[in-house]
């Protein structure tokens, strides 16, 4: 793991040092995360926000976005439609919102240099 958002060396040897490519990665990864956002509900139906959230770990982790992985799989984990259940979901949410937030906020930074 890394301290960044984004383990870069990961996403190096993700594109094989490809910089073309990275970037039409790095583009993927920003639309997939924005539909995935908007539709892990946390009062939706358990497998729906598993489903999300298993899209978005996907996403995350194939480019080096460790956290952003971690707080989706204990998403997926996220059972029921309780009060403390959709509580608890909104507070994920929102973790994975603003771990999403840094790797997009590296992204730029990246592009820019």
């Amino acid at each position: 793991m890394t301290d960044q958002a984004i383990d870069l060396d990961h996403l190096d040897r993700y594109v094989a040092g490809d910089v073309a490519l990275r970037d039409e990665v790095l583009t993927i990864f920003e639309g997939q995360v924005a539909r995935c956002l908007n539709m892990l509900d946390p009062e939706g139906p358990h497998e729906e926000w598993r489903s999300i959230a298993h899209a978005l770990k996907g996403a995350s982790r194939g480019i080096g976005a460790w956290a952003v992985g971690s707080y989706c799989e204990e998403a997926e984990r996220m059972a029921g439609a309780s009060d403390d259940v959709v509580a608890a979901r909104r507070s994920l949410k929102a973790s994975i919102e603003a771990s999403v937030a840094e790797a997009l906020d590296q992204i730029r930074a990246l592009r820019k240099a």
